[in-house]
């Protein structure tokens, strides 16, 4: 036993010192996360801001200029167009100078001062589905909250609402988790799953396809080193250097980008090491089959890449899914630890609460890591 783990420690020091030697692993290592965290986290964000806003006030009263300026104040909109022909609107949709127009009728004051329903049209550039969707919204909730307080005005002035103009039921939504609805902060904790696999299954996928290529792989097959201890051995060396992975991207998430930590950090730590442990062992599996690096590499992109962000549930919720391609996520590492960052980061979820996710992803790295053992022993 004593052998057996000195040998297994003896590949992890050569190992370590393979990773201090090759500059590019350590930019592999620390600087393409960094790099990939910031592009996702930055392009990635589904919070529209500075949309192009066109006006058509016909009113030119107090009340139309409370409304426009509600608008303006949101954060979300910018005065970008004004005119009091409604034909120069539709041609300043046509040109992209606006992304919304608002069209404010002449009886606005009059009808909403005397507590009677009044319209006002928006229109909306629907060139791009998601962003019209998204603005479309963001001017209802500016009308909604503008309504109430124009309700709540006629209220305190009359002491009941004049026309009957109100809403016999009064909802009020409270948001959990997200209070904000800020698309960053679920964003983010998902950039970290994605990130994580692709970087660090692309650490070990060169591992035994570069003994081969160095022509170092017969040393290895007539030394007493079994494949189980070869392939612990570099796998220990890499899960180091993957903690260290997951200590920048979630500081980073946290502090750059404001993303809070709700839940235990030790829970994450041991669910993390578990998941680049996984990861590991897909580039492991990939190198131990592969016969050169550059094969390796794009196994491993294969097998990563796109099924970490389709199939996880990072873009897509996987219960919207075709029931047969819902069975296949079960086989994604990343489907289980995404659901794991959202929830301590989100949710402050519990050992018990994240349990379901974290059983399947440990018998996972169990298997990929026998996978690679018996792959290798295939290739001796």
């Amino acid at each position: 036993m004593r052998r057996v783990r000195s040998r297994t420690m003896t590949l992890m020091h050569k190992e370590m010192l393979q990773i201090i030697r090759d500059p590019r692993t350590f930019v592999i290592a620390l600087v393409n996360p960094l790099m990939m965290l910031f592009l996702f986290g930055y392009g990635l964000s589904t919070d529209i801001k500075n949309v192009r806003l066109g006006v058509v006030d016909w009113s030119h009263t107090q009340q139309s200029r409370d409304l426009h300026r509600a608008f303006t104040s949101s954060g979300y909109f910018f005065d970008a167009f004004a005119t009091d022909r409604y034909e120069q609107l539709g041609k300043a949709l046509d040109d992209r100078q606006i992304q919304l127009g608002l069209v404010i009728p002449a009886d606005f004051a009059q009808r909403t001062t005397a507590g009677q329903a009044t319209a006002v049209q928006v229109i909306v550039d629907g060139s791009d589905p998601t962003t019209a969707t998204t603005v479309s919204g963001y001017a209802s909730a500016i009308i909604a909250s503008y309504s109430t307080t124009v309700l709540e005005t006629a209220v305190e002035r009359h002491g009941m609402v004049v026309g009957g103009n109100a809403t016999p039921i009064d909802v009020r939504p409270r948001i959990w988790y997200n209070e904000n609805l800020l698309s960053i902060d679920f964003i983010v904790p998902g950039v970290i799953v994605i990130v994580l696999m692709m970087t660090t299954a692309s650490l070990t996928a060169s591992t035994v396809a570069r003994e081969r290529e160095r022509g170092s792989i017969e040393q290895i097959v007539v030394s007493p080193v079994r494949p189980s201890e070869l392939m612990v051995g570099k796998t220990a060396a890499y899960v180091v250097l993957s903690l260290l992975d997951v200590s920048f991207v979630v500081l980073i998430g946290h502090f750059w980008f404001g993303v809070p930590i709700k839940g235990n950090l030790i829970l994450f730590a041991f669910s993390s090491l578990l998941f680049v442990t996984s990861a590991l062992g897909i580039g492991l599996l990939a190198s131990a089959g592969a016969t050169t690096q550059r094969g390796a590499q794009t196994s491993v992109m294969l097998v990563t890449m796109l099924p970490s962000i389709i199939l996880s549930g990072f873009v897509f919720p996987i219960s919207s899914m075709p029931a047969a391609v819902q069975l296949f996520t079960w086989l994604v590492p990343a489907r289980y630890f995404m659901v794991i960052a959202r929830g301590i980061f989100l949710k402050g979820s519990s050992f018990v609460d994240l349990w379901p996710q974290i059983w399947p992803m440990g018998i996972l790295c169990c298997v990929l890591l026998g996978a690679s053992i018996a792959t290798f022993k295939k290739r001796l």
